[in-house]
């Protein structure tokens, strides 16, 4: 039997123990969702060094703005112009990370590429960054050219295992590329510090090929309920493009148009053969337009030919407001592209979500898989249309 002044001892203790529990409940508690919060996953931030100290502030506040995101982050001063040996360190970065989630290219960085048959027009060749992305897959070059002709499953499957950004303003001509860098990081940081914003809107521009389709693409435009569609075969031009760019605020903008990678081609139905005009938009009209959208996906062949100077994707990124444009470095573009667009409703990354479109089995199915090849991200895939 337990004296009763020792008892009440006793309890004075267990009553200390708990109140110094409660007090320290709450920091136990945001610890633990901080330890939360911070594992979402690893990025990897490729720099180019020959730039690397002319834009070390404005890497170091967007390593702040990704770890703000709950991303462990690694900034690599990277100089070997070797797209193997960038293969391979990402893959040994995978290696000791289990939570990788992406990689993002700051400055010029190299390219795999693969070649495809055009009827008409013969073989192009076409940088493709799934080379970077499928880390489980197998890529052979039998005859050395330099081009994957073969990829396999190897140890797993050819989709992505990650996405991949590149945010590179030299192939375009005429302009200070650092300071183009800078600025864009100026805006990224705006963007996700609320500064820089746009009304929840979209615009989904059909030129005539497509306009037949128009409600089906319509409907599967699920990140947006308030969408301008313009579809009429008679307005669709450049002209009207360039207004609805210029002079309206959406914060995204879903282009279907004929195009090379230096420009658009718009057709308008015309009486004589072949039944349309085509009226080209290139890269010095996006270059010199005052552009308000913030995000862009280029149905527009070629447009995002990264290897190619003066590209409509570069331009489209680096001019004015711009934070991201996907689209592709050769024919095609981003067909069926639902499970893209409900990942972004629900609050996924650019990357994340285009990382599962490209998981879409109806890409195959419907034969569209060649079509998606050329598929990429330029700017920050790390956004998303919810800050």
């Amino acid at each position: 039997m337990i004296p009763i002044k020792k008892e009440l001892k006793l309890i004075l203790i267990i009553g200390f123990i708990l109140v110094g529990f409660s007090i320290a409940l709450p920091f136990i508690l945001n610890s633990l969702k901080q330890q939360t919060e911070q594992s979402v996953g690893y990025i990897r931030i490729y720099v180019n060094s020959a730039i690397y100290s002319q834009i070390y502030n404005q890497v170091e506040q967007y390593k702040n703005d990704v770890s703000n995101q709950g991303f462990s982050v690694d900034i690599i001063n990277w100089s070997i112009f070797n797209v193997v040996t960038l293969k391979n360190d990402i893959l040994n970065a995978s290696l000791n990370r289990t939570d990788f989630k992406g990689v993002v290219l700051i400055g010029t960085f190299p390219a795999a590429f693969r070649t495809h048959y055009v009827s008409g027009w013969g073989n192009f060749k076409y940088p493709c960054d799934l080379f970077l992305t499928d880390l489980d897959g197998n890529w052979t070059d039998p005859d050395g050219d330099l081009i994957y002709e073969i990829h396999t499953n190897g140890t797993g499957d050819v989709l992505p295992d990650i996405f991949l950004g590149r945010i590179n303003p030299y192939p375009i001509s005429g302009i200070n590329h650092v300071k183009a860098l800078k600025n864009y990081f100026k805006r990224n940081h705006e963007y996700r510090t609320n500064i820089l914003n746009r009304p929840h809107s979209a615009l989904l521009y059909i030129d005539d090929d497509w306009s037949a389709y128009s409600n089906e693409w319509l409907s599967n435009f699920t990140a947006y309920s308030n969408i301008t569609m313009v579809d009429n075969n008679y307005i669709t031009a450049p002209t009207d493009y360039k207004y609805q760019l210029s002079n309206r605020t959406y914060e995204f903008v879903h282009l279907m148009v004929h195009s090379w990678d230096y420009e658009h081609q718009f057709h308008k139905p015309s009486p004589s053969f072949p039944f349309y005009t085509v009226y080209p938009l290139n890269y010095t009209e996006i270059y010199n337009l005052y552009t308000k959208p913030l995000f862009y996906n280029l149905f527009a062949c070629f447009a995002c030919n990264f290897t190619k100077i003066d590209n409509m994707g570069t331009h489209y990124l680096f001019s004015n407001n711009t934070l991201a444009v996907i689209g592709s470095s050769r024919s095609g573009g981003m067909f069926l592209y639902q499970p893209f667009y409900d990942s972004l409703k629900s609050g996924k990354t650019i990357g994340e979500a285009f990382k599962t479109w490209f998981h879409n089995h109806e890409l195959i199915t419907f034969n569209h898989w060649n079509d998606s090849l050329g598929m990429t991200i330029l700017g920050d895939p790390l956004l998303t249309i919810y800050m």
